[in-house]
């Protein structure tokens, strides 16, 4: 197939062995063809105007625009079809809302990709328009709207392991600079995440951010005492005591409000 019939394509990741895993998967597809490459937001805004393809393997999480803002600034209307390439399933509501094409996870598998590639086909050369609702999609919509209160099991990494972590069991969580540490008991784990997206994936009505370091399971506190200037310290039910930033201290008045 010549290049003026192949399906003009941009690839979008901060990192270039993602990119070159994208450029080996499509190699074999030629009814595709890369037409740029950026390696970040503002990169990808011009590659955009400048190519006009009709295609894109957006990352999320890039420096300078992440993925969902480089939508934004094109515009959902403007934007070519889109597939997400991300390490994270809790952006596919996101993914939804900008009607993107596919939503794939990292390390890509070849035959999930060769899926998304005939779905691609169907929905940009295809005769008949299929309903932009794909059940990858969908699918993982639906997971996400089940959970909208929070997981109840955390699937995490430590030492080459996956562990299975019941959000119930974690007392408290805190910060390690890219990493977190969940305390269960006299057991902790440290795994890389951020503490706010971690923060995003637990129930909101059990577990609250007390500082900019730490969360606390609301069923392992004890009690508040007062501190000065407005701190509070939390006094865990097996005797450990954080501090309550008064930062924080109205988003416990409110939650306090609600369990009246």
């Amino acid at each position: 197939m010549s290049d003026s019939a192949a399906i003009r394509t941009l690839l979008v990741d901060d990192e270039a062995p993602a990119r070159s895993r994208l450029r080996h998967l499509l190699k074999d597809a030629r009814d595709f063809v890369v037409v740029s490459e950026a390696a970040h937001g503002r990169q990808a805004v011009e590659a955009l105007r400048a190519h006009r393809p009709e295609l894109m393997f957006l990352d999320v999480q890039m420096p300078g625009l992440n993925g969902f803002q480089v939508c934004e600034e094109i515009g959902v209307d403007a934007l070519p079809a889109v597939v997400f390439v991300t390490a994270y399933d809790r952006f596919a509501l996101q993914a939804f809302d900008v009607q993107a094409v596919d939503y794939l996870l990292k390390p890509i598998d070849r035959e999930r990709f060769g899926r998304t590639l005939n779905l691609l086909r169907s929905r940009l050369r295809g005769p008949v328009p299929p309903d932009p609702a794909n059940p990858r999609l969908l699918a993982l919509l639906g997971e996400l709207q089940r959970s909208r209160s929070g997981v109840e099991r955390l699937a995490i990494k430590v030492d080459g392991r996956v562990l299975f972590v019941r959000t119930a069991e974690i007392d408290w969580v805190e910060a390690e600079g890219n990493y977190v540490k969940l305390h269960l008991g006299a057991t902790s784990h440290l795994f890389r995440e951020t503490l706010s997206a971690l923060e995003a994936d637990l129930p909101p009505d059990r577990f609250l951010r007390i500082s900019r370091s730490a969360l606390v399971n609301l069923d392992a506190v004890k009690e508040l005492q007062p501190l000065f200037y407005g701190d509070y310290a939390v006094i865990l039910r097996d005797g450990r005591q954080l501090t309550l930033s008064r930062n924080y201290r109205d988003r416990v008045e409110r939650l306090i409000e609600r369990r009246r």
